[in-house]
């Protein structure tokens, strides 16, 4: 538990109030996909996404394998006995996601 009061908190939540959660809904797939658009230059484990997700660890591992087949999102290597993941930069579609996120915050600009 964190000794700090709850508003001073820093928000480590990447997945809260973004252009594509508010187009595509808080589903925890969604979520996922922009807690790994925001940190797109590095890979993360489960836990790692989770909170930048705003999800728990269960909700994550009912997720990632469709995601995982829907080529979006890459297992990169295992640190420890942490599998680690990243958004699939090779993927035209998770490309795609990205350049939508960027079209509509051009579109609220």
């Amino acid at each position: 538990m964190s000794s700090l009061p709850e508003q001073e908190r820093p928000d480590e939540s990447a997945a809260d109030d973004t252009v594509l959660t508010d187009v595509l809904g808080g589903h925890g797939k969604v979520k996922i996909l922009v807690a790994l658009l925001s940190e797109n230059d590095r890979d993360l484990n489960a836990t790692e996404i989770s909170r930048l997700a705003d999800i728990d660890r269960t909700t994550f591992y009912e997720h990632i394998g469709d995601l995982r087949e829907y080529g979006l999102v890459i297992e990169t290597r295992t640190v420890g006995n942490s599998q680690m993941y990243r958004i699939n930069r090779d993927s035209p579609a998770a490309e795609d996601l990205a350049s939508m996120e960027w079209s509509l915050l051009d579109a609220i600009e």
